[in-house]
């Protein structure tokens, strides 16, 4: 059941994803040009960018599905709730990796980035809160 959570979760998660990479085409225009010129010469931006769109949801559901059987091992290791999660080390674990990704943006760009905070939340409350609660409700 833990696994199965974890792909629900991927999957809403792979939504919330291509939903901030579409948003984030719309409103960088020159992104098809600027792919277009870094490409090698038989792959256009649109075959990359189906690519991406029929890839991204298995991918997150597999690493939901990862993130279910950790829930499990967490769970059936150190129970116990807290942070208003059903358990407190799997929630607090998911937040570290969040705050970890948010830090290398941080040093990679030298600047917040508004896509990579919304993506790196939406992690933390898809991972951290959504999926054990989808994991306990039975």
């Amino acid at each position: 059941m833990d696994v199965l959570a974890g792909v629900v979760a991927g999957l809403v998660m792979a939504g919330v994803f291509l939903a901030a990479a579409v948003f984030f085409l719309f409103t960088h225009r020159d992104t098809y040009d600027r792919l277009a010129k870094r490409l090698p010469r038989g792959l256009s931006p649109t075959a990359l960018l189906l690519v991406i769109l029929f890839g991204l949801p298995p991918v997150w559901g597999l690493a939901g599905a990862v993130g279910g059987l950790l829930y499990h091992l967490a769970d059936s290791s150190h129970p116990g709730k807290g942070l208003a999660s059903p358990n407190f080390w799997f929630t607090l674990a998911v937040l570290c990796l969040a705050a970890l990704a948010v830090l290398v943006m941080l040093v990679v760009r030298r600047r917040p980035d508004p896509f990579g905070l919304a993506i790196a939340v939406a992690f933390a409350g898809i991972f951290g809160w959504l999926l054990p609660f989808l994991a306990t409700w039975r």
